[in-house]
């Protein structure tokens, strides 16, 4: 049984080894303690370093009965069995690859004679006809690598399995090829007013790792701006790590969002080495204020004036200031929630939305006769200004006295009677006017109406809308009416002007009968 062994041995140690690459060296030495086999070794000369060799047990040696070794200064290849059998029962047999350098691909083949069955492998083997093979892409210098046989004999008598071992070997000459990599960075406002200039900085930085040259920056405006700078600018060469810095700037010629975009090229580089864009707002703040108020009032009657004062633009405005400009002799009944100082009301609005208006009430009142002039001004944190005036022309208060008396009292129902109307303007300088109004109950019955104003009758109501008097004179006039139902009779006339806090009232009874 041992010479069984034995033989098994020898037999498994007739290999072929092939080596390929660059500095493929002749197998060395055998170990010591090795046992040669019966073939002389190749001399050295005899291996080519570009095409694999095959030489017959070459470089092998039997380790006792079972280890079949072969061993050059890359690499170690042993072949060992693990379980010896009869025939028909499964022989194990196991190869070792023990790497001595770093190799980059190491190939083995196993020829399977015709009398062996091969069975299975561990690793898998590639199989293809009468041979099997592994291959190992990589082997770091120590590492070890081992695959497991499995085959059967199907005749008595000696059998030999052959290896084929080839070795790449490389030489490597490390090389680095750089790279540019352009960061670009651009920073501008976020709005502009439309007509303003805006400027934006671009800052370009190589992060690569190696130059870029002739680096220019193209800033590709929208067409709302119009260029106050070169749109194109050369930087240069940028080393790595290298940052530079240019400056654009552009008049803005038409509202709404923009983005305006920044690109880097090098040469050599792509079409867009780098690129940065930065969001931009065209707007257009707007302020007005407008003053209204009567063309006359009276002295020393308060009289209301509005201040409107409207965002006409499209951002909101902070910090609105306005100020109401009084004139001489003005005095103030209702500031409006101002503050008085002087001749003066002062108003502020923290924050007026764009499109948005507030309104403003005050009451003044004149102490002189005459016209004057009231300024309002506004003026925004951002500087817009505006203003309006109003001018009134302040009359002197006139005194007044009315009366109404009948022609004829008592009358018969369908009898007439007629109503005198005097209203008297004792004033000496400017002529005022006012409305008469004559209401009468349900005894009297108006028809006709006559005298220095127009008027109109409405069922039992008669009005004169428009009653001019005269400084120092009398305006006169008549109602024509009639009795309609017996019993008191009752006519109530009313004067009603500006310059009057309430009506003056006169009234005259009729009995009808």
């Amino acid at each position: 049984m041992n010479r069984l062994f034995s033989l098994i041995a020898l037999t498994l140690g007739c290999a072929t080894f092939a080596f390929t690459g660059c500095q493929t060296p002749a197998p060395s030495q055998l170990d010591s303690g090795i046992i040669a086999a019966t073939q002389a070794p190749v001399n050295p000369s005899q291996v080519a370093t570009d095409q694999p060799v095959t030489a017959p047990a070459q470089g092998l040696s039997v380790d006792g009965d079972f280890d079949v070794i072969f061993k050059t200064d890359q690499i170690k290849v042993s072949k060992t069995v693990l379980q010896p059998a009869s025939v028909g029962e499964n022989i194990k047999y196991r190869i070792r690859i023990e790497a001595l350098a770093a190799l980059s691909t190491v190939r083995i083949t196993e020829t399977i004679p015709a009398d062996i069955q091969f069975k299975s492998a561990k690793p898998s083997a590639s199989l293809l006809n009468d041979q099997a093979a592994w291959v190992f892409p990589t082997m770091q210098k120590g590492s070890i690598q081992a695959i497991d046989v499995t085959v059967v004999s199907t005749r008595e008598g000696d059998h030999q399995i052959c290896s084929t071992i080839s070795v790449d070997s490389a030489i490597c000459l490390k090389l680095f090829s750089g790279q540019p990599q352009l960061n670009v960075v651009k920073q501008g406002p976020s709005s502009i007013e439309l007509g303003e200039i805006a400027t934006w900085t671009v800052t370009v930085t190589n992060n690569g790792s190696a130059d870029a040259t002739n680096v220019v920056i193209t800033d590709t405006l929208p067409e709302a701006f119009e260029p106050t700078t070169p749109l194109s600018q050369a930087i240069g060469t940028l080393t790595p790590g290298e940052t530079s810095v240019v400056e654009y700037s552009a008049k803005a010629i038409a509202q709404g969002e923009f983005r305006n975009l920044a690109v880097a090229t090098y040469d050599g580089g792509p079409a867009i080495a780098g690129e940065s864009s930065s969001p931009i707002t065209v707007v257009q703040s707007g302020i007005r204020i407008r003053k209204s108020g009567p063309a006359e009032g009276y002295v020393f009657k308060p009289t209301t004036f509005i201040i409107t004062i409207e965002n006409t633009g499209d951002t909101d405005l902070k910090n609105v200031r306005i100020t109401d400009i009084l004139a001489k002799g003005s005095s103030v009944a209702d500031n409006g929630g101002g503050r008085v100082s002087g001749n003066a009301i002062g108003w502020m609005i923290p924050n007026l939305p764009a499109g948005s208006s507030q309104l403003i009430t005050t009451e003044i009142a004149a102490t002189r006769k005459g016209e004057s002039t009231n300024t309002v001004k506004v003026l925004t944190e951002n500087g817009l200004e505006a203003s309006d005036a109003v001018i009134t022309n302040w009359l002197a208060v006139p005194g007044v006295t009315v009366s109404i008396t009948d022609s004829k009292d008592p009358v018969r129902v369908q009898e007439e009677t007629v109503y005198s109307i005097q209203v008297r303007n004792q004033g000496k300088f400017e002529p005022v006017s006012g409305t008469v109004t004559v209401t009468f109950n349900d005894k009297i019955k108006p028809s006709s109406v006559a005298g220095d104003a127009q008027g109109i009758i409405d069922g039992q109501i008669v009005t004169f809308p428009r009653t001019t008097l005269e400084p120092g004179k009398d305006t006169n006039l008549t109602i024509t009416a009639e009795g309609a139902n017996i019993g008191p009779g009752r006519a109530a006339m009313t004067f009603s002007a500006d310059f009057l806090s309430d009506p003056i009232i006169s009234q005259e009874t009729t009995n009808v009968y």
